[in-house]
Parts: C-alpha cells; sequence; structure tokens
C-alpha cells in the first residue's frame, strides 16, 4: 500500500511540474511575425503569428497631417494606443479580441512625437499606421 501511496505521490508532483512548466512556456514573451521597415520613416507595420509581448513606433509629426489606421486581431487579445508622451492619447482601443479591426483616418492635433503601441497577450494579426503623404 505504501509503494501505491507512493507511485501516486510521484506521479501527481511529475504532472504539477509539467503544467507549471507549461504555463511559463505559454506565457513567455514571444514575438513570431514581421516588422516591416519601410522608406517611409512615418510608418509601423506589425504581421504577427503569434505576439506575447508589446511593440511601439515613435514618428515625428505635425499639426494637420494624417495617419491611416488599420489593425486586425485574429486570435488572442491586444491593446491599441497612439500618443504623445504625458498626454491624452488621439487613439486608444482596449482588449480587442478575434474578429476585431479598424481602418481610419486620424487628423494629428499638434506637432511632436507621437508614439504608437501595441500591448498583445497570445494574439495573431496584424496592425499598420501609416502617415498619408500630401501630393504636390
Amino acid at each position: 500500500m505504501k509503494k501505491k501511496a507512493a507511485l501516486i505521490a510521484t506521479a501527481a508532483i511529475v504532472l504539477m511540474i509539467i503544467i507549471g512548466y507549461c504555463y511559463v512556456i505559454h506565457n513567455q514573451v514571444r514575438f513570431d511575425g514581421d516588422r516591416v521597415c519601410s522608406k517611409n520613416p512615418n510608418r509601423f507595420y506589425l504581421n504577427f503569428n503569434l505576439m506575447n509581448t508589446a511593440d511601439s513606433e515613435t514618428m515625428m509629426l505635425n499639426e494637420g497631417e494624417t495617419l491611416h489606421v488599420t489593425w486586425q486581431i485574429d486570435g488572442g487579445k491586444a491593446d491599441v494606443m497612439i500618443a504623445m508622451a504625458d498626454e491624452t492619447p488621439i487613439y486608444r482601443a482596449d482588449k480587442c479580441g478575434k474578429g476585431e479591426n479598424a481602418d481610419f483616418e486620424l487628423t494629428v492635433p499638434k506637432t511632436g512625437e507621437y508614439t504608437t503601441t501595441i500591448s498583445a497577450y497570445h494574439a495573431k494579426g496584424w496592425l499598420e499606421v501609416d502617415e498619408v503623404l500630401k501630393e504636390d
């Protein structure tokens, strides 16, 4: 009987270690995807198969300029924010989940450095923020 109890206790401990290991691995900071750089310094584009972290890009923008903002979340959750340091965000979307998306233009209210941040938790999808260049 003691051997059976010891075997059950050992199996329970091993199972707890495996579950704990899986939990830690599952919640690690990870990014599997593409962060695309372009010739336009005022463009931020991410395409992610798995994102469990935060990423951001800062752009120098002038009052009256326009940003084209598009994103789509195909899985997990993500928060998207565009703001100047220590200012109220000019755009914010919290806890966006599967099937949620956006496609709009945003006018910059004043000149300064604007940071676009995406914080994701086991998310899949994409995000693009791009300055709309004026044609001469």
